[in-house]
């Protein structure tokens, strides 16, 4: 079968983020780098990198694209997680993507000037061996207190939030209380994002208004589809 292909409006004022875990950055660098849908989003997220402090910047480039890294690991050890970013070059970041992780929570941000004047894009990676739901909420808090901290400044979460929107449970309930609603974001994907038939990876945004089109796709290299999300300023 086929795999999907990212459909975009093909606006140049158009701007596709996608986010992955991708099960290994370090084993998958080649399927990444001929990834189609990877080369036409205009922000790629992967989570799971699995780089550490002896891996080069330059083994892991892709064409037209900026890379910047939050890995977990700050040493020669390679561990399950990290974070790496890729982002066009002809997008303009208004702020460098940094890391902002809390209570062991991978948090990467970035704030671009396309395709939403100050809009701030968040890759979030949930462990569950390393951060129990009563360290997630109060990490998710320290964020929207110290960087979101205007209800008004355009977001996007994405994540692979490891709690499966399909199972009502206490976790479940928790995350959905709080980004919902208490924090007034609409979560814009509704299948499944595995191979396992769960529904942890998610997309928030505050401003449903600007998106033009998100869901997922699919990748021969991971158990985990891709998500995006597609928006235009309204």
């Amino acid at each position: 079968m086929p795999l999907a292909v990212l459909q975009t409006d093909n606006s140049p004022q158009t701007k596709t983020i996608l986010f992955q875990n991708v099960r290994s950055l370090h084993l998958h660098i080649d399927d990444v780098q001929s990834d189609y849908n990877i080369q036409k989003a205009d922000v790629n997220i992967f989570v799971e990198s699995k780089l550490c402090l002896s891996d080069r910047d330059d083994t892991y480039q892709l064409c037209e694209f900026m890379l910047y890294r939050n890995d977990f690991s700050q040493s020669n050890i390679r561990t399950c997680h990290g974070t790496a970013v890729y982002i066009k070059n002809d997008l303009n970041c208004t702020k460098t993507p940094y890391r902002y992780n809390f209570n062991n929570l991978e948090i990467t941000v970035m704030v671009l000037s396309q395709p939403i004047p100050n809009i701030h894009v968040i890759g979030i990676y949930h462990s569950k061996t390393k951060v129990t739901i009563s360290q997630l909420i109060p990490a998710l808090t320290h964020l929207h207190n110290s960087v979101l901290i205007e209800p008004t400044i355009p977001t996007v979460l994405l994540g692979d939030f490891n709690i499966d929107l399909m199972q009502a449970n206490t976790e479940q309930k928790a995350l959905t209380k709080y980004l919902i609603t208490d924090k007034g974001y609409t979560q814009l994907i509704n299948q499944y994002t595995t191979e396992y038939h769960t529904q942890i990876d998610h997309v928030y945004t505050n401003v449903p208004q600007c998106v033009q089109s998100a869901g997922t796709l699919e990748s021969y290299y991971s158990d985990y589809k891709p998500i995006y999300i597609s928006m235009k300023a309204v």
